[in-house]
């Protein structure tokens, strides 16, 4: 009481700030996510991602038909390779340059690396090299994917990005469930050059869909 009657202010306590984070008159969870921007950062995160978990899913069975991969010992080395350099390497390394220039400045490298990468996955497959390299990539930008949307979330929604991430977190899951679906359609229409030119397509179309966004 003393502070009170001489006018002494205190910095809001922990527990006063969540009060006021907490207090109404914020924008409502649905509203954030059936709304343009959500929709938008969701079909990224599809484009994307959906290369990237398709060639971690199936580099081992497309390296066993092709005669010039065709070892099981080598694919395993490609895989804990593309563990570390590609998936771990690739989450660390975009998300410091993402904090370094931003969202935009990192994904869309991120995305035209990618579909390059797939459109020439069948000639880059020619030699075990190339072919370790290309799946290596491959899982670099699946790994940077995921580490730049859940800060890309938090700076968009601020409070409710956490919130709103759980919910655009279902992206990954459809492109994973989806991706070996249309895979296979495609792969008996075409082969494998038709499944990493629709796949890269996609990846380009989440870069131009990231340019055209605000």
């Amino acid at each position: 009481w003393r502070d009170t009657l001489c006018g002494k202010r205190h910095a809001p306590t922990p527990k006063a700030r969540k009060a006021v984070a907490a207090a109404p008159g914020g924008p409502s969870l649905p509203s954030l996510v059936f709304a343009p921007k959500f929709a938008a950062m969701w079909l990224m995160i599809l484009g994307s991602a959906v290369g990237g978990l398709n060639v971690a899913g199936s580099y081992k069975t497309f390296g066993l038909k092709q005669p010039q991969l065709n070892s099981d010992s080598f694919l395993t080395v490609v895989g804990a390779l593309s563990a570390i350099f590609g998936n771990a390497a690739g989450r660390f390394f975009f998300g410091a340059l993402s904090d370094a220039i931003g969202f935009k400045a990192s994904f869309v490298p991120l995305t035209l690396l990618q579909g390059t990468t797939l459109l020439s996955f069948p000639a880059l497959a020619a030699s075990r090299l190339t072919f370790l390299l290309a799946t290596v990539a491959m899982l670099f930008c699946m790994g940077g994917t995921f580490a730049l949307f859940p800060a890309q979330a938090m700076r968009v929604y601020g409070a409710s990005g956490a919130s709103v991430y759980s919910i655009m977190f279902t992206a990954f899951g459809s492109a994973a469930l989806l991706g070996p679906i249309a895979s296979n359609a495609l792969l008996q229409r075409g082969g494998y050059p038709l499944v990493f030119s629709v796949l890269g397509l996609c990846s380009f179309g989440s870069a131009a869909l990231t340019l055209a966004s605000q």
